[in-house]
């Protein structure tokens, strides 16, 4: 590898765009290789083709009968697609494909605006290739629009907070962490703005700095984000007097606080995930987490450490629910790729040697366990679908072989 340097210059635009465009046919030229699997898929499937046939954009309904656990961007979103481009399997990934595609390129800028552009190359290329956000993007969940949408608002309050930006861009940012919330709740309910105000509010009282509640506009902001996420609460209630009662009291506070839901799991549940799904930058990831930490001497808005209270208090909060599922903690991952795009700019080549060796052994166990792929399909009906992929899972454990060896030797 050749000296990298935090001045070290970033990519010409037409390699950044040839780049992108790779990317781009990479991400999205998959999304029909596969049927669906149940029952997620199955069911964000369904929701939106009833509201594509019926006209009915205000209620969701599943087989029929209304269905009020989560809120209906995402089902508005693939009834859209729908119409424009029939039913299919890519039609129905097309919004999580899209919104993790967004949140890569968002990251990336953000990233580039608090720690320059090598720093936002960087976090982009980490978060894509982050094994266990590709893999989310690439499956219809709820759980990628709501984390497009998290980024958008936690990077939002980290830019408009941040100085050395004119005033004007500063609300902007602001204004667009109140959008982004408001577009959170409408895609997964009530922690797309409690998660983020509980963020903000633990930096301001760690750092007792209650000048920055003033800062974030909480008034105009406010009114921002009632008038985009309100409209439709209001509205179904109307039509569905028995809505607020289900949604807000057993899908929010009942899911969070007893085991009504049969997704109990022990306290250190979503440990492994990370470390699995954050590969291979789990030694960069570490170090990135430490510097973040460290105290600085400048009074101003401290990024870093905003960045480090954005992964950890989001892990800890669903940690302690009493309902998990593996995808939870998705809105934490562009967190860690920024912090490990601005701590890339400052290790140079010898800290990037541990993350290259672990991509290495990655490949190497990935491109062993192939072949017998199929002794993991949950059931039988998915015998044929892992049999499928084994070929390509054997490809991309040399491809990565191969990659770090190239890497180490430049």
């Amino acid at each position: 590898m050749g000296n990298m340097s935090p001045a070290a210059s970033p990519l010409k635009r037409t390699t950044v765009l040839l780049l992108l465009a790779v990317f781009a046919l990479l991400w999205f030229g998959n999304l029909d290789y596969r049927k669906l699997v149940r029952p997620d898929e199955g069911r964000y499937a369904e929701l939106p083709r009833q509201m594509a046939v019926t006209g009915d954009w205000l209620t969701p309904r599943l087989n029929g009968i209304k269905y009020f656990e989560k809120p209906p961007l995402q089902y508005w979103a693939t009834a859209a697609a729908y119409r424009m481009f029939g039913e299919h399997e890519w039609t129905v990934r097309l919004w999580p494909a899209l919104t993790g595609f967004v949140a890569v390129i968002l990251t990336g800028i953000a990233t580039a605006a608090l720690f320059g552009a090598t720093a936002g190359l960087y976090a982009a290329a980490v978060l894509a290739s982050s094994l266990g956000y590709m893999l989310v993007a690439h499956i219809a969940t709820l759980d990628m629009g709501f984390t497009l949408f998290m980024t958008l608002a936690l990077a939002g309050f980290a830019l408009g907070l941040a100085p050395g930006r004119a005033d004007a861009v500063r609300a902007r940012w602001i204004y667009a962490a109140w959008a982004g919330m408001a577009l959170a709740v409408l895609s997964k309910g009530l922690a797309g703005v409690v998660l983020p105000l509980f963020v903000l509010g633990l930096y301001v009282v760690l750092h007792w700095d209650w000048k920055l509640v003033a800062r974030v506009r909480p008034v105009t902001g406010g009114l921002l984000f009632l008038a985009i996420a309100a409209p439709w609460f209001v509205l179904v209630s109307i039509a569905n007097p028995e809505f607020p009662s289900f949604f807000f009291i057993h899908e929010h506070f009942a899911r969070f606080l007893t085991k009504v839901h049969r997704r109990a799991a022990p306290w250190w549940f979503f440990v492994p995930i990370l470390l699995l799904g954050i590969l291979p930058w789990v030694v960069a990831m570490a170090g990135a987490i430490r510097d973040g930490l460290r105290r600085s001497a400048e009074a101003t808005f401290h990024a870093p450490r905003f960045l480090v209270l954005w992964a950890v208090a989001i892990f800890l909060f669903f940690s302690a629910s009493s309902s998990k599922l593996p995808s939870y903690i998705l809105p934490i991952f562009p967190a860690l790729a920024i912090l490990i795009g601005w701590h890339l700019t400052r290790v140079g080549d010898t800290g990037l040697r541990g993350t290259l060796a672990l991509y290495g052994a990655v490949g190497v166990i990935l491109a062993a366990i192939a072949p017998v792929a199929e002794r993991f399909a949950p059931n039988g009906e998915d015998l044929a679908l892992f049999a499928a992929y084994v070929p390509w899972l054997r490809a991309a454990g040399v491809i990565m072989v191969l990659g770090a060896i190239g890497a180490w030797q430049m």
